[in-house]
């Protein structure tokens, strides 16, 4: 059975003809999907190779030999045109949307060095079920604000909202997808104690302090909601071009597929179509294990009632019944 990284760079990698189409990854670091040696498969950062080695040279456990070569360095202080060479057919990010100060502004600039039919793949937790499921959803409101103000830091708010309310790790890995109606994430305690958090939020007041968080709460139904409105405004020129939800034990992630499109109708119709049919995700997430439920309920059921059977007084008296009638059928068999 396929672990679940595998199957995110399965979908990730779909469809791509390496070797022909050009293709670029943001953030692969040490667990790159798309490999140098498929052909055509540039990498880009928002530091150099060297610098990320010092940025994480703290982490005893970071791989540095995995560590990919940098091509290019986004430093958000450039627009990403300016920072790479030529258009691209595929760019891949995986887990790093989340992380992105500026999300509109960042997808924007994605778009403007996409092939008319080039595509931005992305993987993003869901964070009903990772460590942001006591954090409040992102709102229009966070978007629009990062997007005005051109934030290159994560806004305080964010950080804070972060800092109080993140869940241990291990918590969180721990919660089944199934179990959504089954717990109150409310009552469990955050991984850092208020004065901690507060230090936090302090941090950010120097306007150049980058604090790497997940600024974006989302899930992929969420996630199409506030496509709609961007794209009805034509702040949004990419459309949806697929999407997976992926939610069984152990793997709590979407990956959602944009690409650039002209005709403002049909992005609108592409993100309001994502959103009607991921409607009613969480509760057919519930009914499933509803349906679990019920069957390994009858299957114990069917296995007593075997089980009683077996233990009968008929079924030891007719026992040699059956061995001779068991010896019929082989011999006619042969």
């Amino acid at each position: 059975m396929a672990s679940f990284v595998e199957i995110r760079h399965q979908r990730l990698r779909d469809g791509i003809c390496f070797g022909q189409d050009r293709c670029m990854e943001i953030g692969a670091l040490v667990d790159p999907v798309l490999h140098r040696q498929d052909g055509n498969v540039f990498y880009a950062d928002h530091l150099s190779t060297e610098d990320l080695k010092q940025q994480f040279s703290w982490d005893s456990k970071f791989d540095f030999s995995r560590l990919v070569d940098v091509d290019f360095v986004w430093d958000n202080h450039r627009p990403l045109k300016e920072c790479v060479q030529g258009q691209f057919d595929y760019i891949v990010a995986s887990h790093v949307g989340e992380h992105v100060p500026n999300l509109i502004g960042w997808i924007d600039q994605i778009c403007d060095v996409l092939t008319p039919n080039g595509q931005l793949r992305l993987a993003l937790p869901d964070g009903r079920y990772s460590f942001d499921m006591k954090r409040q959803e992102t709102r229009l409101s966070d978007l629009l604000a990062a997007w005005m103000k051109k934030s290159h830091c994560p806004e305080t708010h964010l950080v804070l909202d972060f800092a109080l309310n993140k869940v241990d790790d291990q918590l969180a890995a721990s919660m089944h997808a199934y179990q959504v109606n089954e717990f109150n994430a409310s009552e469990f305690d955050s991984q850092f104690p208020f004065v901690e958090a507060l230090q936090w939020g302090e941090r950010t007041l120097d306007p150049n302090h980058y604090e790497d968080v997940h600024c974006w709460v989302l899930h992929l139904n969420l996630f199409a909601k506030l496509m709609i409105p961007l794209a009805q405004h034509d702040i949004l020129r990419m459309a949806c071009a697929g999407w997976y939800n992926i939610t069984p034990p152990h793997i709590h992630e979407f990956m959602v597929y944009l690409s650039p499109e002209p005709d403002k109708a049909k992005r609108i119709a592409s993100w309001e179509n994502l959103y009607q049919q991921t409607k009613n995700t969480v509760s057919m997430d519930y009914s499933m294990s509803s349906q679990v439920q019920q069957l390994q309920a009858e299957n114990l059921q069917l296995k007593e009632e075997l089980n009683s059977v077996y233990r009968s007084s008929s079924w030891r008296i007719t026992a040699p019944l059956r061995a001779m009638m068991m010896r019929i059928k082989n011999k006619s068999k042969t």
